[in-house]
């Protein structure tokens, strides 16, 4: 997957992460394991070249990959279609 495109699932998941989610608590919602979850994020960290989860989230908001404009993040993306237009559009 390109750097600059995410998947609904890693979206969910850097939702996740910006209301604060531990690695732990994101695993039992996605009912995966901890060292899924944590690979995942990993794998997020490095294609973004990011050094921290807090710098992830600040990227994907920067770069438009997050909904903006709503807070908090929605963890579903599909169950509220309404709530995920950008600021501004």
């Amino acid at each position: 997957m390109p750097p600059e495109q995410i998947s609904p699932r890693e979206m969910q998941l850097v939702a996740m992460l910006a209301r604060g989610h531990t690695t732990d608590r994101a695993a039992r919602e996605l009912r995966l394991s901890r060292h899924t979850v944590g690979e995942e994020i990993s794998e997020l960290l490095g294609r973004f070249h990011c050094r921290n989860r807090a710098e992830l989230v600040a990227y994907c908001y920067v770069h438009r990959l997050l909904p903006i404009g709503i807070w908090p993040p929605p963890y579903g993306l599909t169950d509220h279609p309404s709530r995920l237009s950008l600021a501004g559009d």
